[in-house]
């Protein structure tokens, strides 16, 4: 069965709508989430994503946006194409990246993200 590209979308329509509940609810509880940024690196399981999503919400005051602009999938992946912003401290940023999302049954249970920005300079923004 190939991997179910709703999954995927649900999960960003329930983050721009900050509907945490309904985010958690598409993540496996024994996900692996890698991160490129240093200040989060490789997250383990369902808590310590939420927690991470969680913290990038009060950091930057409510923010932070993704914005979902394109989903490929095929057999073992779905593929999402993201457009991210907040404002922190009176900064502003912005970017894009790509999450490589492994869907079994229905729930993400593993997701790898690259970004177009400098890894550093996101980490330096989000916890400087």
């Amino acid at each position: 069965m190939p991997a179910d590209p709703n999954v995927v979308r649900k999960l960003y329509e329930a983050r721009q709508g900050t509907n945490l509940e309904a985010a958690a609810e598409l993540i496996a509880p024994d996900v692996i989430w890698h991160e490129p940024y240093e200040y989060l690196g490789t997250l383990n399981g369902r808590e310590a994503v939420m927690d991470a999503i969680r913290q990038s919400m009060v950091e930057t005051e409510g923010t932070f946006k993704l914005e979902l602009t394109d989903v490929l999938a095929s057999e073992e992946h779905v593929v999402a194409l993201v457009d991210f912003s907040a404002k922190r401290h009176g900064g502003w940023m912005s970017g894009r990246e790509i999450g490589v999302f492994r869907v079994s049954d229905g729930l993400i249970s593993e997701v790898w993200f690259y970004t177009a920005e400098d890894p550093d300079a996101v980490s330096e923004f989000m916890r400087g």
